[in-house]
């Protein structure tokens, strides 16, 4: 019965293509768990970091001693890794018992408005969720987008997020960095403030976006920043400062957790000691600069775009100075795989471009760089044989087999913090 549940709510499109709109969630919303007005509501956008802005975030609420739901995506393994609440994720036969109940009563709708999606089916099974656990705030990362996401439904969230924007999804948000911001910029409220780590281009779509809105942006780096004193980071927000005690494994991470610091500020229940706690203590999502101990040495991380390599490969020396690495890399095919492999390569190590078992991969023909290999499998024999530390990234997809490989495909609850 459950894995019948988990095969129907796989089966559901991911996109809507008829006449799509926020009317869909609402509508949902209202018949299943009309008290979603009651929540405290921080929602996220952005091209990269959203998952690690949300997990902090939402840290630093439980060390405030506020009940938080999380709802992230992506996932490795298993759909329950999107949905937690103080530090657990749901469990399979919990999550498989919503779903029923979700499933034998979801409202019809008309034709021309296409089937139900996959993201509205589980935000509100998250949010069902979240009520029988009392929760009192919900961060909430957009899928994709921003504008039409189910999760921009809140109409009056406590605080909105756009963590930066580059040039992705392109087929489907936009042609145009100005585009894709329009999109993300989607999600900002009347009079609500947002917090952003966009630049240049992206950020006066973004800025002019909330003038109209009367929404107050608070910008990275220009408003708030971390200030190296001692040794030691102090983050620097207008009234409230706090240390950070954690060393971050990325530059992006570290932007990240200002940004989740800013985002909690708004929060009448936060302060400096929680903050500084909720950084501290929280945890990292799986294929985020992944460390995996042992000789070699693995880094496991979903890089997927040239900003995001350019982020690994900073922390890749910062970490392993002087350290042989290899990479094993594998893309899909819509992303800019000849972008990312020419990064790697100009740092003059070994790189192995692999396939993956997807049915959207880059294959090597198709992309002609680095050294072509059968599988991820085979890219991580031939690099462990060579090097040090090996690095595997080029999507969520790459991460996952590697990971199969490492250890075996691990249960979810290995992924939930």
């Amino acid at each position: 019965m459950m894995d019948r549940l988990f095969d129907w709510l796989e089966g559901l499109p991911r996109f809507g293509v008829l006449r799509y709109n926020l009317y869909r969630m609402w509508l949902l919303a209202q018949g299943f768990v009309p008290e979603y007005r009651d929540l405290e509501v921080f929602f996220i956008a952005g091209s990269k970091g959203k998952g690690t802005t949300g997990t902090a975030l939402a840290s630093i609420l439980d060390q405030a001693g506020v009940p938080t739901g999380l709802v992230t995506s992506p996932h490795l393994f298993s759909v329950t890794e999107r949905i937690a609440l103080g530090g657990t994720c749901i469990g399979e036969e919990v999550l498989a018992r919503i779903l029923a109940q979700v499933r034998a009563d979801l409202p019809a709708l008309p034709e021309e408005y296409g089937p139900w999606l996959y993201g509205e089916v589980l935000l509100v099974a998250a949010l069902l969720w979240f009520r029988e656990r009392g929760a009192r705030a919900l961060v909430l990362e957009a899928g994709l987008g921003g504008r039409l996401d189910a999760g921009n439904f809140f109409r009056r969230p406590l605080a909105t997020c756009i963590t930066n924007v580059t040039l992705e999804h392109r087929g489907i948000l936009g042609s145009t960095l100005e585009e894709i911001a329009g999109e993300k910029a989607g999600i900002i409220k009347p009079g609500t403030p947002l917090v952003t780590a966009a630049q240049g281009e992206a950020l006066a779509v973004v800025k002019k976006r909330a003038r109209l809105l009367a929404a107050p942006v608070w910008a990275y780096p220009a408003d708030f920043y971390w200030r190296e004193e001692g040794g030691r980071a102090r983050l620097v927000l207008p009234g409230m400062e706090t240390w950070l005690e954690r060393k971050a494994a990325t530059p992006a991470e570290k932007i990240d957790w200002a940004l989740a610091a800013r985002l909690a500020a708004f929060h009448p229940q936060v302060d400096p000691q929680a903050i500084g706690r909720g950084l501290a203590l929280a945890p990292r999502l799986p294929g985020r600069f992944e460390v995996v101990p042992g000789e070699p040495v693995f880094v496991l991380d979903v890089a997927h775009t040239p900003e995001a390599v350019a982020n690994l490969l900073a922390a890749l020396e910062g970490h392993f100075p002087g350290q042989r690495i290899a990479f094993v890399a594998g893309f899909l095919a819509d992303k800019e795989g000849t972008v990312m492999l020419g990064l790697m390569m100009a740092v003059g190590r070994p790189v192995y471009h692999a396939p993956l078992r997807h049915p959207r991969s880059l294959l090597w023909q198709d992309c002609p760089l680095g050294i072509p290999v059968p599988s991820v499998r085979e890219g991580i024999k031939r690099a462990a044989a060579q090097a040090s530390v090996v690095c595997v990234t080029g999507s969520f997809a790459a991460v996952k087999e590697a990971r199969e490989y490492l250890e075996g495909a691990p249960s979810a609850a290995g992924y939930c913090h």
